[in-house]
């Protein structure tokens, strides 16, 4: 759920801030003040795609979750692709601008752009998270039989 929460804070709160006026709003990008958000999510990352593929060896056996895991870990690829591609790239290009100069129209609307396609990619991580619930909270329940006596 972190993922969530900090996919949440970090387009309301912290993008919000850093994409207001480019490139001077930048700065909150930069040393020796800025916040660098590959300092959460790099670890983060890590430590998800580490426990789904515990809990994909853990739950081989049920047919059913293991072929959420496996539609889970297709769609978590499927987010890790533009993030390498796009997502990142384009935060390294706001980071690294100097935050001088006057309002750019043009970084407004790219900053504007990464934004609203992270409001998209945080949408399937909902998805992910809602089947990962599906895998979990779907298990077979044996009937316990009680018989007289007993």
């Amino acid at each position: 759920m972190d993922e969530l929460g900090g996919g949440i804070y970090e387009l309301v709160v912290f993008a919000s801030k850093w994409s207001a006026s480019p490139p001077q709003s930048f700065a909150l990008l930069q040393a020796p003040l800025g916040l660098e958000p590959g300092i959460f999510w790099a670890p983060h990352h890590f430590i998800v795609q580490l426990m789904i593929i515990i809990v994909l060896f853990l739950c081989w056996k049920e047919k059913r979750r293991r072929n959420l895991i496996l539609i889970i870990i297709g769609l978590y690829l499927v987010l890790r692709i533009p993030t390498f591609l796009y997502f990142i790239p384009e935060l390294g290009v706001f980071s690294s601008t100097p935050p001088k100069g006057v309002f750019s129209q043009e970084l407004a609307d790219r900053a504007n752009m990464w934004i609203m396609l992270s409001w998209a990619r945080l949408g399937i991580i909902l998805g992910v998270y809602v089947l990962f619930w599906m895998a979990m909270g779907n298990h077979k329940k044996k009937e316990v039989v009680l018989r007289k006596g007993a």
